[in-house]
């Protein structure tokens, strides 16, 4: 094998690497991520006093509106499954926010 081969092999290498790991990424940990910090916020936003735990299924309507109607890849992130809805915990302030999206239109 000579360098011009090997330099093919390895720029092919790496072009494939770096588009598996982006699929990758994009697929399953940005999902992740966002539910993460959604999540976290919420928590905090209750734990502090600037959201009662009630609002939180709310906002997470108006925010699935919102996002649904500009950000469609970011809310397809929130989405969760019909099961999922229904095993929503009334005491989950993330659970109620990804309700709150998943109930949205």
């Amino acid at each position: 094998m000579n360098r011009t081969q090997a330099a093919l092999i390895a720029a092919l290498t790496a072009l494939l690497g770096f588009a598996g790991g982006y699929f990758f990424y994009a697929h399953t940990m940005a999902r992740y991520d966002a539910v993460s910090s959604v999540c976290v916020a919420m928590q905090e936003a209750v734990r502090l006093q600037m959201l009662a735990p009630e609002q939180v299924r709310q906002l997470g309507m108006v925010t699935g509106s919102t996002l649904k109607r500009d950000h469609r890849a970011v809310a397809d992130k929130l989405s969760i499954s019909d099961h999922s809805a229904r095993e929503a915990s009334p005491q989950s302030m993330c659970s109620q926010f990804l309700l709150g999206v998943h109930q949205s239109r």
